[in-house]
């Protein structure tokens, strides 16, 4: 039965993907191109931001500012598939977007800061397991925070339904998408990770370049010190490389093309998450 339904839940995840292309896609599209902008922060990504900028005013202002705005257009897309889905809500779409908004983004700052933090304790282990017994060592090592974060992002994957559609709060949203999550944990789970699949080979593809000049510069750095070991200074000259080459990576039609492919991998994402609220509100 588990299975049926989620073969269901993803061919209409499937339907709606399609169906909302000329409609919804756009919304997610123009959220995603905000980074784009001037105004938008240019930090570089996991692999290479520098966290004292986190530090600085003005990059904290201008994340915020376009959050709001990826926040505003996100709620849109999310309205719009609910309509296309057959069930409208009330209200002008737009006004209701605007009133989503400061839900959407406290509750994604929120979700982002539980990832993000699982995710620098899983490196910072991996690292230590690397260094202690080699790579194999350090994956293996590494489940034990992976495990517990993805554990809490598939709970909290679905807040966006709530906030938009059920006009709940930032935290409110949250607890009702852990609510929905943990009635049927296996087969969120594994519906779930079909678009995390899609938004990694995204990912990999926008970032391509810095994924091979961090693999190899790190194997470089490795066998240069294999017998010497590692030092800290060894460490920060490596990252003052990897930043000092951001802005290349990410230049011209590269950081378009990676955002226009990224999009998608959101939109589809935005689809299957949507068909699975729906599922698990019917069955509640």
């Amino acid at each position: 039965m588990t299975g049926y339904r989620m073969r269901e839940v993803l061919a209409e995840s499937g339907r709606l993907f399609l169906a909302g292309l000329p409609t919804v896609f756009p919304w997610v599209l123009a959220a995603e191109l905000v980074q784009a902008l001037p105004l938008a922060n240019t930090g570089g990504n996991l692999l290479t931001m520098d966290l004292s900028l986190l530090g600085r005013p003005d990059y904290l202002a201008r994340s915020l500012l376009v959050g709001a705005a990826q926040a505003v257009l996100y709620s849109a897309a999310v309205i719009r598939l609910a309509a296309l889905a057959g069930e409208p809500i009330p209200g002008k779409p737009g006004w209701n977007a605007a009133r989503a908004m400061p839900s959407v983004l406290i509750g994604y700052i929120a979700y982002e800061l539980v990832v993000v933090i699982g995710l620098v304790l899983t490196f910072a282990v991996f690292m230590i397991g690397l260094f202690v017994g080699g790579p194999l060592f350090g994956l293996v090592l590494c489940v034990l925070p992976l495990a517990p974060t993805a554990a809490v992002s598939t709970a909290l994957a679905l807040f966006i339904f709530p906030a938009v559609l059920e006009r709940r709060g930032p935290f409110a949203s949250l607890g009702e998408s852990s609510r929905l999550a943990k009635t049927h944990w296996g087969k969120v789970t594994l519906v779930i990770s079909v678009p995390v699949l899609a938004l990694l080979a995204a990912w990999c593809v926008q970032n391509g370049p810095e994924i091979a000049r961090t693999v190899h510069s790190y194997l470089d750095l490795l066998s240069q010190h294999a017998e010497e070991g590692l030092s800290v200074g060894d460490l920060e000259s490596l990252q003052g490389v990897l930043e000092s080459q951001t802005g290349a990576a990410h230049a011209g039609g590269w950081r378009l093309g990676g955002i226009a492919l990224g999009a998608f991998a959101w939109w589809y994402t935005l689809a299957v998450c949507y068909a699975q609220y729906r599922d698990l509100k019917r069955s509640a």
